[in-house]
């Protein structure tokens, strides 16, 4: 990478220029080229409009979660103990770990099948690294924070959402068909 301001040939992905120590960074950054491009690299994860999550405990039965779960319409909901987030358990959570049991297992606790620990991320993000993050992590719900506090809950859908948002005519053609 050429320094602008000094010429030095750098190694590609310098952060800083080894001749004249000028930042680079900035130069390395991708530029949008079409409108979602733009709102995905400039916009916040918040503006998904993350949902209020829903809460159940750790000892809750797989039933009485898989219940919550139908009747608020929503493909995941967080486990907390009381003081702080302490699992997820989605819809690919009981296909995966549920779902090839040949025992009875609906009033085992959520517990034995949750995904633990789960990751979150700050509603100041930009959309497109949330998205990046999901993909990488396979997750399909991701919970958000603010200073460390519980924000809300969002999915791919919510992503799905946005790109109907931004490009209506997408919409109108997936009806079309």
């Amino acid at each position: 990478m050429l320094c602008p301001y000094c010429r030095h040939e750098n190694l590609e992905g310098a952060d800083q220029c080894e001749s004249c120590l000028m930042d680079l960074q900035p130069l390395d950054l991708p530029q949008a080229q079409t409108r979602l491009e733009d709102r995905l690299m400039n916009e916040h994860v918040s503006r998904l409009g993350a949902k209020r999550a829903i809460m159940i405990g750790p000892r809750t039965s797989i039933r009485d979660a898989v219940e919550t779960m139908v009747k608020n319409e929503i493909g995941a909901v967080l486990v907390h103990d009381g003081e702080r987030v302490v699992g997820i358990l989605s819809e690919r959570d009981l296909l995966l770990r549920v779902g090839l049991r040949l025992t009875s297992i609906e009033d085992d606790p959520v517990s034995t099948v949750m995904t633990p620990d789960p990751l979150t991320l700050d509603c100041e993000a930009p959309l497109a690294y949330a998205l990046n993050y999901m993909t990488l992590h396979d997750f399909r719900h991701l919970p958000l924070t603010r200073d460390g506090e519980l924000q809300g809950i969002i999915s791919l859908r919510d992503f799905l959402a946005l790109l109907f948002r931004t490009y209506p005519e997408i919409a109108s053609s997936v009806s079309d068909a």
